[in-house]
């Protein structure tokens, strides 16, 4: 799994270390925490298998996904159920990105036009896993203030884009845990400051060195719907080959 989160959020979100130049107006402490957060998903490669559930007024349904990540821009993702479902695939290199599809056996590369469309019906666009902003190094850090949340003392911190950053929010808010320095939720704000959607982080489990959010849920503001990601099974820093991340293996559909 990357360290960016913005990506497959995070793989999917999930699947979802550059080096970093404070502007002078950023707080050091703020950008310390925000790097640590980014730290946590920072990895050479990773593996993982997730469960996907995506809420609706009318309707629920699960995905039951695997995915493989290198680096920050290779990452594929194949659904394992439902069955009428299984065998689909996502693949990203760089900023490009393709879907296979069993049932016609066909591979489609998606156009610009296509990438702020849903990714199989969630609230994760397509972008979403192609993108791959990260938040030290394209926002600039302010500790807004402290507060309760729950039984969670946190720190609120102001994320602004900085200039000419590749970033589709106005601004970002992050609250993080003052005890452990984990994130808590990110509020995503659109360019005229109303709130688009959020990110909620929750079970958190040791993976490794790193205590690792294994559920988080995006929550659109003006929807009554959400989806979360349950990772089942992660692994970081594996040897994976690069044949891994090609066409010819996202046709296989396993």
């Amino acid at each position: 799994m990357s360290r960016k989160l913005f990506p497959f959020a995070v793989i999917l979100a999930v699947f979802l270390g550059a080096a970093f130049a404070p502007g002078q107006s950023e707080d050091p402490k703020a950008r310390e925490l925000v790097r640590k957060i980014d730290d946590l998903y920072r990895s050479d490669s990773s593996y993982a298998r997730i469960e996907m559930e995506i809420v609706t007024p009318d309707w629920r349904r699960t995905l039951a996904l695997k995915g493989w990540t290198q680096g920050q821009s290779k990452t594929l993702i194949r659904i394992l159920e439902p069955k009428k479902e299984a065998g689909i695939g996502t693949l990203r290199l760089g900023n490009e990105m393709w879907n296979y599809l069993p049932k016609t056996d066909k591979v489609i590369k998606i156009p610009p036009s296509m990438m702020m469309s849903s990714w199989m019906g969630s609230d994760f666009t397509n972008d979403d896993l192609v993108r791959g902003s990260s938040l030290v190094e394209d926002y600039e850090a302010k500790v807004l203030g402290v507060e309760k949340a729950g039984e969670r003392e946190v720190w609120r911190i102001g994320l602004t884009p900085k200039p000419d950053s590749p970033v589709v929010w106005g601004k970002v808010e992050m609250l993080v845990d003052r005890q452990s320095c984990l994130p808590v939720k990110q509020v995503f704000f659109d360019e005229e400051g109303k709130e688009a959607r959020r990110l909620e982080y929750g079970d958190f489990r040791q993976v490794g060195w790193r205590q690792f959010p294994a559920r988080m849920t995006f929550i659109p503001s003006d929807e009554n719907r959400q989806t979360s990601i349950l990772y089942d099974q992660i692994e970081f820093d594996l040897d994976i080959s690069d044949d891994t991340f090609g066409l010819h293996r996202l046709r296989q559909g396993r």
